[in-house]
């Protein structure tokens, strides 16, 4: 989920497995095909066109409002216009807006295809967190799939043909399909379900920077700066990152992996910049200017951003591939409530604090700097109001609000984080250091993708022993509990 300002820049300067829960659509299912053109005559647009010639009149087509992870909604529809469907022989269908993000294609029999255009400059103007609109710019646009792709309701699940188009010599990138150099013009790309494409990004323009770097996976940084910044060095973190993660789950789930960067001049006061967001296969990544990591930066320096690379990559494996319920099917036009956002958050910070501690002189230290100051202080700074409520109550506020009122998501995560730590040393001890948490989240991976499913929140102490043989459900218990009264008194003035 989104953190904000590297870590606020004020902190710490010193296995087979599937894709939530989804199951593969059957070999011979028909793909639906996706075309996205920037024609660059109209620079704020974009125009979207799907085809399904196996379908037939009526149908629903859903833009989605809220984001995977986000913990909220953005109106992507209110940018969506001139929406208009076709029948297999040409002819225009009628079409009807709904209620909710919806629009209603109307007719019987044979349908084709529906085409129309997503406004980008007005979205970016009206959608204050940076992290959660696409963008035009000279020379630039960079677009993110669930903010401009639709679906048909009740095809969520069809395999899909991705094909995008950019003006004469302008590179284009899609995180589906990651090249570097990317191609010109045109790319095609595949993605398993509706899921993956909405998931994905795509860049394209002479003011886009790609790089690959050779890592556990190909490991690519496309980046876009209106300011002077390190490609080189941020690829090196955003690879010392992946792989630390990787090494602490013993696996990569992907076959690719892209850190997507945008390093922003603020259009005004009110927008929001300094945000992160995880995917299936890549991080977004949205700075403003004096967040850019400069040449000639320290080790004080980039530490923040090698913290924030490590986190949200290991949000590839929690939640995005081991997660409570209420993750998937994912409810696409409104934000689902979820009971164990402090799970998929909390548990997945300390495993990058974790692994990327183990790169250091003394790793303790870390680890105990890291909890302090991203756990215990939001827990220690923390409204009453909000110590009252049990963990699972907390989250399923959290769900709406995470980042917009971030006491609820920072509060969320700092319990996670520290049920995590306390786990690890009760594994540590009466194993005498031979297992520890990480085992645990290893055999629960494993478990997700032979179960295919979330765990309930109920099942998640056993699960975790499992991995250890260690009874880790008092820990579970008292985190759960509220009022909560442990680790969080408040500081002294």
């Amino acid at each position: 989920m989104k953190t904000t300002r590297w870590l606020q820049r004020a902190g710490l300067a010193a296995a087979g497995l599937f894709s939530l829960a989804r199951v593969a659509p059957a070999g011979d299912a028909i793909p639906l095909g996706y075309r996205l053109t920037f024609p660059g005559s109209a620079p704020g647009w974009v125009r979207v066109e799907i085809t399904a010639a196996d379908l037939s009149a009526p149908q629903i087509l859903v833009i989605p409002r809220a984001i995977p992870m986000a913990y909220g909604e953005a109106p992507y529809d209110r940018f969506v216009s001139g929406v208009k469907a076709f029948s297999a022989d040409g002819k225009a269908l009628t079409v009807r807006r709904d209620e909710g993000p919806r629009w209603r294609i109307e007719g019987a029999g044979s349908f084709d295809r529906v085409a129309y255009e997503v406004d980008l400059a007005r979205m970016e103007k009206e959608i204050l967190a940076a992290a959660d609109a696409s963008k035009t710019r000279p020379g630039y646009v960079g677009i993110l799939g669930y903010s401009v792709f639709g679906y048909f309701e009740g095809s969520e699940d069809r395999p899909i043909r991705l094909e995008v188009r950019a003006p004469e010599d302008w590179p284009v990138f899609s995180t589906l399909a990651p090249a570097a150099p990317p191609s010109k013009r045109t790319v095609r790309a595949s993605a398993a379900d509706f899921y993956a494409l909405a998931d994905s990004q795509v860049a394209m323009g002479p003011g886009l920077s790609v790089l690959r770097v050779e890592a556990r996976v190909p490991l690519f940084l496309a980046s876009y700066a209106e300011v002077e910044s390190d490609a080189v060095l941020t690829a090196r973190l955003a690879r010392e990152a992946l792989e630390a993660m990787a090494d602490y789950f013993g696996s990569t789930p992907f076959a690719h992996y892209t850190v997507y960067q945008e390093i922003l001049k603020p259009i005004d006061g009110d927008h929001g910049y300094g945000f992160s967001m995880e995917h299936l296969d890549s991080s977004t990544v949205f700075l403003a200017a004096e967040d850019a990591i400069r040449p000639g930066a320290g080790a004080g320096d980039v530490q923040p951003a090698r913290y924030n690379f490590a986190h949200h990559i290991a949000h590839a494996w929690i939640p995005k591939r081991c997660h409570g319920e209420g993750y998937y099917p994912f409810t696409w036009e409104l934000a689902p409530v979820i009971d164990t956002i402090w799970f998929s958050e909390g548990f997945a910070q300390y495993a990058a604090i974790v692994a990327l501690s183990q790169g250091r002189s003394d790793p303790a230290a870390y680890r105990a700097a890291m909890l302090q100051y991203r756990f215990r202080r939001p827990l220690q700074e923390a409204p009453e109001f909000i110590r009252r409520m049990s963990t699972a109550e907390l989250s399923r506020v959290a769900s709406t609000r995470y980042a917009s009122d971030f006491r609820t998501g920072s509060n969320t995560f700092a319990r996670g984080g520290l049920m995590a730590a306390e786990m690890d040393d009760r594994i540590r001890q009466e194993t005498g250091g031979a297992k520890s948490l990480r085992d645990a989240l290893r055999v629960l991976l494993a478990w997700s993708g032979r179960e295919r499913r979330a765990f309930r929140l109920e099942e998640l102490p056993e699960l975790l022993q499992q991995g250890t043989g260690v009874d880790v459900r008092a820990v579970f218990d008292k985190w759960m509990a509220a009022p909560l009264s442990h680790e969080v008194s408040k500081p002294r003035q």
